[in-house]
């Protein structure tokens, strides 16, 4: 009877062995066609690991390392780990709280009391820990009245950068309020070296790295400079550009200057969860001594950021410098570890003004997280070659609307998509060009005042205001503002062509957003309309996008299905075109235009 029993438990074992392989064999297929499709794009290069109870289910590396001396990513590839840093900086600082040298609540005037001598006091670790100092002191982050420096090639002393700092004011009360502060951490770096007597980068590899068993990484170096992921430009384009003007990482001590792998980074999670680092107690800490973000409550925690995903807590951070992105997260609830580390981004987002994204690395994190839980997703879409072609090799119109037309054109097997109309037109922001049907008081009431700003005449504006926007309009003070709003959007978009209503949404209370085309650039307000058609404020409207590409490549991805790659046009949205008999269908993210056929050109 023993036997049987034991053979009926070896049996459902086995079973449910193979439930679990089969299992996290799909998940690594699907895993695999989603990255996959992203580097067809040129959207992602780098390392990618997961685990699953604490064993990896998914390593693979994407990409060159080295393009000029032709070598690929590996799981070994060293890149620049970015802000992750902070999360390794936490656990230094927590293994002195836990060694009894140094508490959460010591205020940074106790090490550095020359920095901001009336505010220091108030200010303790905890605060710099958590991303509510409150500080106007920050790096590599610039506010609206200028506090902030940006990091620079050359390097600066820490006596240096307080001397920049020197006039600096807190923005609130400590402890109060969260705000992302780089330069938090580059104290806490300097508290590490004051509490420990030793370098920042000596007491990291004796009290973090090396407890962790993490070989290949190190502060402010590439510990192996052959195995470095060289840092480039041109993310989602044709053509990758090395990045040749890195920050110096005294700018970034203990806030983004450690460089890691991404096997690395799982010894690192691996050792924090299993004692090896820290005791459960302060690792705890890390994740429950917390600042409210204020964002879909979201929390920061000591160089985390707790959230959630589908319903299930999310712990995280992660990291962008030019040239590097990164990512590493768990969804403790499933034992899942997420880990990924880039090698590139589309610009150098410190300088460089781009309206598509800077890395896809959140997005590609995002996907993974639903695949973990059951859930599909939508991977870009890979070239096809077309069985069924329907489409003649001469010039087809479409109609959109009275004032938006569409020439498709088939050339050698080369399909492309060209606009015109009244006047010129991208596709990419049809979105915001075409005007809503709705003909009410409601958008009498926004084509008024768009009439008013478009012609600076603010006559009889008043009227179409409720009693708050009329103590604006009516001062010297309200109009000179619109005025000088106008003036700077002529200064930096060029001659005004047009405005129309492309948005009206909200049941009572109306915001209705209205395109202001100018001859380089768009600008998008948006108004709130009360429910007696008054305006009830006003606010730029950061959704709208500028777009003077009228000819756009099509990729078959089905038979008469077409993938138009928005991001190497200009950072754009990518959109979809699908062909019928007599008709054109642009899906632009969840909207859908039909466009009819008006002429064959033969």
């Amino acid at each position: 009877m023993k036997q049987v029993t034991a053979i009926l438990i070896a049996l459902v074992m086995g079973i449910n062995s193979f439930g679990q392989s089969s299992s996290n064999k799909e998940l690594k297929k699907n895993i695999d066609v989603l990255l996959e499709s992203y580097a067809h794009y040129n959207r992602f290069i780098g390392s990618v690991s997961i685990s699953k109870d604490n064993n990896i289910i998914y390593q693979k590396s994407f990409g060159y390392a080295d393009l000029a001396g032709q070598k690929k990513n590996t799981k070994n590839s060293i890149f620049s780990i970015a802000s992750l840093t902070k999360s390794l900086t936490a656990a230094g600082i927590m293994k002195l709280v836990e060694d009894g040298k140094l508490t959460l609540t010591t205020p940074i005037s106790a090490y550095l009391p020359e920095f901001m001598p009336d505010y220091s006091k108030d200010i303790t670790i905890l605060h710099l820990l958590n991303n509510s100092s409150g500080m106007e002191a920050n790096i590599g982050r610039t506010d609206e009245s200028g506090n902030g420096l940006m990091p620079e090639e050359t390097p600066i002393t820490f006596i240096e950068l307080l001397w920049k700092f020197n006039d600096s004011k807190l923005k609130f009360e400590p402890g109060t309020g969260y705000e992302y502060n780089n330069f938090g951490y580059l104290l806490l770096a300097q508290v590490i070296e004051k509490v420990s007597g030793q370098t920042y980068a000596d007491f990291m590899d004796q009290a973090v790295l090396r407890p962790a068993n993490m070989k290949n990484s190190a502060v402010a170096t590439f510990k192996l400079a052959h195995q470095k992921a060289q840092p480039y430009l041109g993310l989602g384009m044709k053509d990758f550009q090395e990045f040749n003007s890195p920050y110096d990482p005294s700018w970034l001590m203990g806030a983004a200057d450690i460089n890691s792998t991404t096997v690395d980074l799982f010894k690192f999670m691996q050792a924090l969860e299993n004692g090896t680092l820290l005791t459960l107690a302060s690792m705890n800490k890390l994740y429950t001594a917390t600042q409210a973000m204020e964002v879909n409550d979201m929390l920061s925690g000591l160089g985390w950021v707790i959230d959630h995903k589908g319903g299930e807590k999310w712990i995280y951070n992660n990291g962008l410098l030019p040239g590097y992105a990164s990512v590493m997260g768990s969804l403790p609830e499933k034992n899942i570890k997420i880990i990924i580390l880039s090698n590139a981004t589309s610009v150098n987002p410190v300088v460089e003004e781009f309206q598509g994204e800077v890395t896809f690395v959140p997005e590609i994190t995002d996907k993974i997280i639903s695949l973990v839980q059951g859930k599909t997703v939508e991977n870009l879409p890979l070239p096809i070659k077309i069985k069924n072609i329907s489409i003649a090799d001469f010039p087809i119109t479409y109609q959109l609307d009275n004032e938006h037309l569409l020439l498709l054109e088939k050339k050698e097997n080369i399909y492309s998509l060209e606009t015109s109309g009244k006047e010129p037109w991208s596709i990419f922001t049809y979105t915001f060009s075409k005007n809503v049907e709705e003909n009410n008081a409601t958008s009498e009431t926004a084509l008024f005042f768009a009439n008013a700003m478009s012609t600076q005449n603010f006559e009889g504006l008043i009227d179409y205001a409720n009693d708050q926007m009329k103590g604006f309009i009516r001062t010297e003070k309200g109009l000179g503002q619109l005025k000088g709003m106008w003036s700077n959007f002529l200064q930096h978009a060029g001659k005004f062509i047009s405005y129309n209503i492309y948005k009206i949404e909200g049941d009572e209370v109306k915001n209705v957003h209205i395109r202001f085309h100018f001859e380089t650039v768009d600008v998008g307000m948006v108004l709130s309309i009360d429910t007696d058609h008054k305006i009830q404020g006003m606010f730029m409207d950061d959704s709208v996008k500028t777009s003077h590409i009228n000819t756009v490549k099509l990729i078959p991805i089905r038979d008469n299905e077409y993938f138009i790659n928005g991001h190497q046009n200009g950072g754009m949205q990518d959109l979809k075109i699908i062909i019928s008999d007599a008709q054109l269908t642009l899906i632009d993210g969840s909207q859908k235009s039909k466009g009819k056929l008006i002429s064959s050109h033969q």
